[in-house]
């Protein structure tokens, strides 16, 4: 649907890399791992390390980024669609000012109705989380 909205309006469509994504989200349970071979500590072996952050891998991982991304958009003035619980739209009410992001496990595709909205918000999502512009999407398999 965001696509077929996409090619209807004539906006173009750009995406986003999550760097690391699932290492950005905060635990809110406490997790224990045994300690890596690599970094076992002599005299210690029997001792284990609390997480603060989630790790690939972790059945937590991807629960806690997508925490931390909706209370990203959440503060900032998006709001989450009933039906596409990853999909996020940012309008003011009496102008034209409209924007839509929609996430896939580490990915972000994004349009807007000017291109000024549109570098404002990749200029605030890099400050806030490290990613990849990969600018205009012209592949997206989901």
């Amino acid at each position: 649907m965001f696509l077929a909205v996409a090619a209807k309006l004539g906006w173009p469509v750009y995406q986003f890399n999550v760097k690391s994504a699932f290492l950005n989200g905060e635990l809110e349970e406490e997790v224990y791992v045994a300690q890596p071979e690599r970094f076992i500590i002599e005299g210690e072996e029997d001792k284990v390390y609390r997480l603060r952050k989630a790790l690939y891998g972790l059945k937590q991982a991807p629960h806690t980024w997508y925490s931390k991304i909706n209370s990203y958009f959440r503060k900032n003035g998006f709001e989450r669609s009933n039906s596409a619980p990853t999909l996020y739209v940012k309008q003011r009410v009496n102008s034209h000012f409209f924007l839509v992001g929609a996430l896939y496990v580490d990915d972000m595709i994004y349009m807007g109705s000017y291109e000024s909205i549109i570098k404002e918000f990749e200029s605030c999502m890099m400050e806030n989380f490290e990613m990849s512009n990969l600018g205009l999407l012209i592949t997206f398999l989901a």
